[in-house]
């Protein structure tokens, strides 16, 4: 598989399961395959199996979320070619807006809380964001630099996402109810992985390092955890439905998928599922 650029940022709601195409309230492993711009998943609902559906093109990036607020991840993609979002909501339909420039790094999230992920981009070159909320409107403002990545979740857990961007191993987040925070946490080659590791509605700063996971809970305090190889790409997300993200790794060298299950009752359950195949693209979580 191949890879956007970025991070991938949270989907839909700021409490509500990231990639959940089917509405159950369990995150679903996703591919786009660009050589014929369709999405395949992996339904958790009731009777499984893989489910597809053609939307995008080649080149296209993956901002898959809940836009309509209907608690279903909606098909999206960001065209660097022309700054058009194209968005294929499960409620809603389809839309088309243009917010947004090639070199931008998409960050949708529900940044003004009405429960619908708005459309929102990161613009390295000036460090500023810019969002278009579905029930505020319009707003921009700097907070970053040209060499920031962005790490757009709901830090403090007031149901908004929050900017936030990861600096050499320093945190910086403006979380939209406590306010401007820094902090050291990682180092400068770590991949940043936020979510909410402990089930408190509050996205945790987390970093991925060589195979260990190191997470800072806002609850459960720090804590490392080995799952997975340097070469293996993280995808964390709440695949078992229990409110907490799970540990997860997509291995290309296997197209396979090792999951950790937080919500299973036995002690160091996981899954595996081998899904996925070369030149198809993956989305960061």
């Amino acid at each position: 598989m191949t890879f956007i650029n970025g991070p991938t940022p949270p989907a839909g709601p700021a409490s509500a399961a990231r990639f959940d195409f089917d509405g159950d309230g369990s995150s679903d492993p996703v591919i786009f395959r660009p050589s014929s711009g369709t999405w395949w998943y992996a339904a958790s609902s009731a009777g499984g199996g893989f489910r597809a559906a053609q939307f995008g093109q080649a080149g296209d990036q993956l901002v898959a979320a809940d836009y309509d607020g209907d608690g279903t991840t909606d098909y999206a993609v960001f065209r660097p070619s022309n700054g058009v979002w194209y968005i294929m909501g499960s409620h809603s339909g389809f839309t088309a807006a243009a917010f947004g420039f090639g070199t931008d790094i998409p960050q949708p999230g529900d940044y003004d809380g009405d429960g619908k992920a708005d459309i929102a981009v990161y613009r390295p070159s000036n460090g500023v964001w810019y969002i278009m909320g579905s029930t505020s409107g319009f707003s921009a403002f700097q907070f970053g630099i040209s060499t920031d990545v962005p790490v757009a979740a709901d830090f403090d857990g007031d149901h908004k996402t929050d900017a936030a961007v990861y600096r050499g191993g320093v945190w910086y987040i403006l979380g939209s109810q406590a306010g401007f925070s820094a902090f050291q946490f990682g180092i400068a080659s770590d991949l940043p992985v936020a979510a909410d590791y402990d089930g408190d509605g509050k996205a945790d700063a987390a970093v991925y390092r060589g195979g260990v996971w190191h997470v800072l809970g806002s609850q459960a305090g720090y804590y490392g955890f080995q799952w997975g190889m340097a070469s293996d790409t993280p995808v964390p997300a709440d695949y078992d439905g229990d409110g907490k993200t799970d540990f997860a790794v997509y291995r290309g060298s296997e197209n396979t998928w090792y999951v950790t299950r937080s919500g299973s009752s036995a002690s160091g359950a996981y899954s595996t599922m081998q899904f996925g195949s070369t030149g198809d693209q993956l989305m960061h979580y």
